[in-house]
């Protein structure tokens, strides 16, 4: 984003299908252009965008681009003042403690991947994805992934919106007797009253957060009771305008708050952050950045860059480059 006061801000964004890229990027490019000549006021731009695009609706692509314009405009007013955007939210940089997001699937592949996360990044905390069709094979995987870090190392379990009410109890029951931390998403995301049920139901805690779609869905789920934990995803959220938002929800239900993904901006975002929890590290951007984020005894050192700290590699870059 090139703002009309001179510093120009960036941020990514992800549409998670092909067929939505161009879309995503006409989004951003049309709605961008609508704020070349205004001053540079994240905040105020969030609200009158939403406010704007109410009757369209602000969830799905208009929200991811909407998020990537306040991420950049936040971005802009880092540079424009030469400090890393936790300063500008009242924060000092800190280490942050990670969870090692893994990609794997299986007992075999999942431990090996585990054993690596806590030996490279040292992470205190491991994440995976459950799900097989018989519940013994999921806790075949859990253990074979405690069996890899160790029992100083928490396991955190994911299933993506998958189960049934009745089978999500039930696997919920079996997985807290293996001393799981947290069973994240095992209901679809709008089923509060059963997310709800769940948790009064197990003592193992429910997470969720990364597909609410701004601080109003976030903010229903948490008057339901619908989670113990929550992980807003800086995209859906509504960016760095929309996380503080979230942030100040959090606080004021004392739910602890994770991040999901866009590690970069979320090690930004957690400093000023009363609940802040943990840092999910899946570095997705890592290879198209000259810096990509350190983390050291599975703390993420959180860079003092000006804004988000985005550094390009212009070379990565041009790989991947894609006209749309």
């Amino acid at each position: 984003m090139q703002t009309a006061e001179g510093p120009a801000g960036c941020a990514y964004v992800f549409p998670y299908t092909p067929a939505a890229l161009g879309p995503t990027a006409a989004l951003v490019r049309n709605i961008g252009a609508g704020l070349a000549d205004r001053p540079l006021a994240p905040a105020t731009l969030w609200a009158e965008l939403h406010d704007g695009l109410r009757i369209l609706g602000t969830e799905g692509l208009v929200q991811i681009a909407l998020s990537a314009i306040d991420m950049a405009l936040w971005d802009a007013l880092g540079q424009a003042a030469g400090q890393p955007l936790c300063r500008l939210l009242g924060a000092a940089p800190r280490p942050l403690p990670i969870y090692a997001s893994l990609r794997g699937w299986g007992a075999a592949m999942l431990a090996e991947e585990a054993g690596r996360a806590v030996a490279t990044l040292g992470a205190r905390a491991v994440k995976f994805k459950l799900g097989q069709a018989r519940l013994e094979d999921d806790l075949e995987t859990v253990r074979a992934v405690r069996g890899a870090v160790g029992d100083g190392v928490d396991i955190l379990v994911d299933y993506n919106q998958a189960l049934s009410r009745p089978e999500a109890e039930r696997r919920g029951r079996a997985l807290q007797a293996l001393d799981v931390r947290w069973l994240e998403e095992p209901l679809p995301v709008d089923d509060d009253a059963g997310l709800a049920a769940l948790r009064g139901a197990l003592h193992l805690p429910v997470q969720g957060g990364e597909n609410w779609w701004g601080p109003r869905g976030m903010a229903r789920a948490l008057a339901a009771g619908a989670v113990d934990l929550c992980m807003p995803d800086a995209m859906k959220i509504g960016g760095v305008t929309g996380w503080q938002q979230a942030a100040a929800l959090a606080a004021a239900h004392r739910v602890p708050m994770s991040s999901h993904i866009f590690i970069e901006a979320s090690a930004q975002l957690l400093p000023a952050t009363p609940t802040a929890h943990l840092l999910e590290h899946l570095d997705i951007a890592g290879p198209l950045l000259r810096s990509p984020l350190v983390v050291r005894e599975g703390m993420a050192q959180v860079p003092e860059r000006p804004g988000l700290g985005l550094e390009w590699d212009e070379a990565a870059l041009a790989r991947w480059r894609a006209e749309v």
